[in-house]
């Protein structure tokens, strides 16, 4: 896994870059409370609405971003990312108003190019045949950092909770030194886009990747696959406390065992011979039909233990995302790599958008008691349905 220094680099920079995201999870109520929103109702929704301002800049720039690391470099551009995100949250740090929280969420969702830029880098230096593999290294870190993250966050927080985001200032720090000093360039001036004024508007490189007809479908395939895995941080803490009434060291405790599943599946497991040697259309339809398994499992379990059961399968079904992106990294043009991470990373920030209020909304009324059919798994079994439509469309698109 780890045998090419740049592939630890790269795992390194999104390591650090999710527990920098997620070290402020825990202290979001306190420091809104710190800026004058008291009530909890409240406070929820305006954290929503924080969440939400930088997903919605991730959708609209990140193709943008991706252009740019095509044309001037991926190097360049991890380096501004994490200095943008560092100077990001040292102002949120010091921050006294709602007013410079939402602005530093905006400056955040729009240097927040790491995912997207990491995974072109490690499409430049990958073989067609370990794309995958490779590509799975971000979800990797994504599931060690969404463990560390808020553990790290609520530790420190409780000294004070102006201290995860100074400590998230220091990691992207951490990351600008570390690409500046040990992160050579892939992009070399033969293989680099020219750069046209047009390449500025994000809608014009949405609508250039979209002119491909295979990549239409399969976009609209890993939309629905997006859309669907936001039920997870969504509504899950809602749904242990209504289905088991967990507290919420064990919902603690359950996102981790599935942080820490995710880890060992993108890291070690999509490595073994037997997944490796599976064709994309096999590997991505058996990742899809466990995730049918486990959000319909979460939809009608009822039995506490189960859930222990059902994760590893929840956990399986993430090896669709590295399977399909590595796909579709091989049946587009080596100029245009960063583009196509840039895009699918807007797709992932159009869903963090709707996702989270669509699943809620769901959840609110299969929880109601006044529901007609009550059943507070309600959201998992619409994202259950998702994922069926992704595996019934995706059949057409893959070899």
């Amino acid at each position: 896994m780890f045998k090419d220094i740049r592939i630890v680099l790269i795992f390194s920079v999104v390591l650090i870059d999710i527990i920098g995201i997620g070290i402020i999870f825990p202290i979001i109520p306190d420091l809104l409370k710190e800026v004058g929103i008291e009530k909890n109702a409240s406070a929820a929704l305006w954290g929503g609405l924080l969440s939400s301002s930088y997903a919605f800049m991730q959708f609209v720039f990140s193709p943008t971003i991706g252009t740019l690391s095509d044309i001037f470099g991926r190097r360049p551009i991890l380096l501004i990312a994490s200095l943008l995100l560092g100077l990001d949250y040292l102002v949120m740090g010091f921050s006294e108003t709602l007013l410079i929280l939402f602005i530093g969420r905006i400056v955040g969702g729009l240097a927040g190019g790491t995912i997207a830029t990491g995974t072109a880098y490690l499409a430049d230096i990958s073989d067609s045949k370990d794309k995958k593999k490779n590509f799975a290294i971000i979800g990797a870190a994504f599931g060690l950092g969404f463990i560390m993250g808020p553990i790290i966050g609520g530790l420190i927080g409780e000294i004070t909770v102006r201290a995860p985001f100074f400590l998230s200032a220091f990691l992207c720090f951490l990351n600008f030194f570390l690409c500046l000093f040990f992160l050579p360039e892939t992009i070399h001036s033969r293989t680099k886009n020219e750069f046209r004024i047009k390449n500025l508007n994000p809608f014009f490189n949405i609508s250039y990747v979209f002119k491909i007809p295979l990549f239409k479908g399969l976009f609209f395939c890993f939309f629905l696959i997006a859309f669907a895995n936001t039920v997870y941080p969504a509504i899950w803490s809602f749904w242990g406390r209504e289905v088991f009434g967990w507290s919420t060291g064990m919902i603690g405790v359950t996102l981790a065992c599935y942080g820490l599943l995710l880890f060992i599946v993108q890291a070690f497991v999509i490595r073994l011979k037997f997944f490796d040697q599976l064709s994309t259309k096999t590997l991505t339809l058996f990742s899809l039909t466990c995730g049918i398994i486990a959000l319909v499992s979460f939809g009608l379990v009822r039995v506490e233990i189960l859930v222990f059961a059902i994760i590893p399968v929840a956990a399986l079904s993430e090896m669709v995302n590295p399977t399909l992106k590595a796909y579709m990294s091989n049946e587009i043009s080596e100029k245009d790599q960063g583009l196509l991470q840039g895009v699918l990373n807007s797709i992932v920030g159009l869903t963090s958008v709707i996702g989270p209020i669509s699943m809620s909304y769901i959840f609110s009324i299969g929880a109601s008691n006044n529901s007609l059919v009550y059943n507070p798994g309600a959201p998992f079994l619409f994202a259950g349905c998702l994922f069926l439509s992704s595996l019934i469309l995706i059949r057409r698109f893959l070899d």
